[in-house]
C-alpha cells in the first residue's frame, strides 16, 4: 500500500498542472505505425531522433503503434488517450517506471511518470498491437482533458498545446497519417506574431 500511495505521489508530482507552461512548451506528439512484430522496450524497439525518423502511414494492417512525443526539453511525465477506428481492441506494452490507466479500447488513457528525469528531446512512453484500418491518433487524455508532456521540475505543456500539434497515422491502406515534420507545427505565439509586422 505504501508503495502505490508512493508511485501516485511522484506521478502527480511529475504530471501536476501548474501555471507554469514547463519546457516543453515547443513539444509535439504523434503516432509511429511499422508491422507487428517480436518486440519489448528493449527488443526491435524503433530509434527516433526526430520527426524525420517517424513512418505514420503504413500499408499493413496489423502495426505496432508507438506514441511519440518530441521537440520536448526534458520530461518526467506523460498523458494522453489513443484513437483508432476500432475494429477490435489492442494490447498495450508500457515502457515507464510507473503507469496509471491504459490503453485496450479505442480513447481509454494513460499516464506514464519516471522516477529520475529523462533528459531527451524524444519520448516514446510504449506501443500498442493494433488490427485496424483508418486512423490513430493522440488525443487528451479522457480523464485530465489534455495531452501533457511535464517536464523534471513540474512544469507542464499545459492544456492545449500538444492537441494543437498532433499528428495522426494512417494504417491498413485506407488512410494516409501526417507528415509529423510539418503537420505538427507551434501554434502562433505573440512575439511571433509581432514579427511577421516588423
Amino acid at each position: 500500500m505504501t508503495r502505490i500511495i508512493a508511485m501516485a505521489a511522484i506521478l502527480t508530482i511529475a504530471l501536476s498542472a501548474v501555471a507554469s507552461a514547463g519546457l516543453n512548451a515547443d513539444g509535439r506528439v504523434t503516432v509511429h505505425v511499422i508491422p507487428h512484430g517480436s518486440r519489448s522496450c528493449t527488443k526491435n524497439f524503433p530509434s527516433i531522433t526526430g520527426c524525420e525518423d517517424i513512418v505514420t502511414t503504413e500499408a499493413g494492417s496489423d502495426v505496432d503503434a508507438f506514441p511519440v512525443f518530441f521537440d520536448l526539453v526534458e520530461y518526467q511525465g506523460l498523458e494522453y488517450s489513443m484513437t483508432w477506428p476500432g475494429m477490435y481492441s489492442t494490447v498495450f506494452t508500457t515502457c515507464s517506471d510507473l503507469t496509471i490507466g491504459g490503453i485496450t479500447n479505442p480513447g481509454d488513457a494513460v499516464s506514464h511518470s519516471w522516477y529520475d528525469c529523462q533528459n531527451s528531446t524524444v519520448a516514446i512512453p510504449g506501443f500498442a498491437w493494433i488490427t485496424d484500418y483508418g486512423l490513430i491518433s493522440i488525443v487528451p487524455h479522457a480523464g485530465a482533458g489534455h495531452i501533457n508532456a511535464g517536464d523534471c521540475q513540474g512544469g507542464t505543456t499545459a492544456d492545449s498545446i500538444l492537441v494543437g500539434n498532433s499528428c495522426p497515422a494512417g494504417i491498413g491502406g485506407t488512410a494516409t497519417g501526417g507528415d509529423p515534420c510539418e503537420c505538427a507545427v507551434e501554434p502562433c505565439s505573440w512575439s511571433g506574431i509581432k514579427k511577421m509586422f516588423r
